[in-house]
């Protein structure tokens, strides 16, 4: 325990680092998945009531962590180009569609950008592979999905993992352990290649956070971490396919850009475009809301990942 008899710091002057959350993990043990930092800070949030606690101690101490990670977010991003990337946190390692962010990611990195993402699993764990790979060849990209793709698809049952008297499960904490083994094998195998933000959650506690990032925004709160995430992406935000969490973002995006939140219209690239405009069509939405020019220079649909890559690179200012 640290200060305060807590198994978090309150107070802290940097990002998490995989190697500090996830300190305690052993890959050849199943049940070590339940001793790592990061899993005991989510035991502790689950049992003092989670986002719905009224321990005013406890909520106090919550609230001084965000607010000292939010620093350490800002510092971390001091003359770094963050673009977002969005998309469902299903989305298997096997999938095509994840190959395409882990590339995209690369592309960015190589670009001068720093990829940011949710830091959990699906599309927001393919960015920071992409980025750890941004140096590496097409042989190597092969070799780290692969390896991926022994555990393709995130456990169903990880919202069981510990119950609110904080007994765990010990079946989910091995789904879970045997699914987190090889992004760890990989996270420490790996240089370190480009920059990349994770911002996860506890809230969302049962859905391992990646070892692949660079830098780890741990939050308590959801929502602060959601509109954080938004409002560091001043380079722009790609939209990869998924559902109602990430049409949600696409509208909270737009929201700001529509009302220049943040100063300026940060781009917005729609990866998928027969998804964006035919299955979740929020392309003519989109083109309804926004200004016709912004719209026409600032928006992209394309199923081209250096094209989208590319449309983010220079830098763009809107007034």
């Amino acid at each position: 325990m640290s200060d305060f008899d807590l198994p978090f710091r309150p107070i802290r002057g940097d990002l998490y680092t995989a190697a500090e959350l996830f300190a305690g993990f052993d890959p050849a043990d199943p049940a070590s998945f339940a001793r790592t930092t990061d899993f005991a800070v989510y035991r502790w949030f689950v049992t003092s009531g989670g986002a719905s606690s009224d321990q005013g101690f406890g909520t106090m101490m919550q609230a001084l962590h965000d607010n000292a990670v939010t620093q350490a977010l800002r510092k971390f991003l001091t003359g770094r180009r963050c673009v977002a990337v969005m998309g469902g946190h299903k989305l298997r390692r096997d999938h095509p569609q994840y190959a395409q962010v882990v590339r995209l990611s690369r592309h960015m990195v190589r670009f001068g950008l720093c990829p940011a993402s949710g830091g959990g699993p699906g599309a927001m764990e393919a960015t920071h592979l992409g980025a750890r790979l941004a140096q590496a060849d097409d042989q190597a990209l092969a070799h780290a999905l692969a390896t991926l793709a022994v555990a393709p698809a995130i456990p169903a049952g990880l919202k069981h993992l510990v119950n609110t008297a904080g007994r765990t499960d010990d079946l989910a904490v091995a789904e879970a352990h045997a699914w987190f083994a090889p992004a760890h094998a990989l996270a420490t195998s790996l240089p370190a290649g480009g920059p990349s933000l994770a911002v996860p959650t506890w809230h969302y506690g049962h859905e391992p956070s990646s070892p692949l990032a660079g830098g780890i925004a741990k939050y308590f709160q959801n929502s602060i971490r959601e509109d954080g995430l938004l409002a560091i992406a001043t380079e722009g935000v790609v939209f990869t396919p998924g559902k109602a969490g990430t049409v949600q973002e696409v509208f909270q995006d737009a929201c700001q850009n529509y009302y220049r939140s943040f100063g300026r219209f940060s781009p917005m690239v729609f990866l998928g475009r027969a998804f964006w405009t035919d299955q979740m069509p929020v392309r003519a939405v989109l083109a309804a809301l926004l200004d016709p020019a912004d719209f026409r220079d600032l928006v992209l649909f394309t199923d081209d990942v250096a094209e989208a890559a590319a449309f983010l690179a220079p830098r763009r200012t809107t007034a």
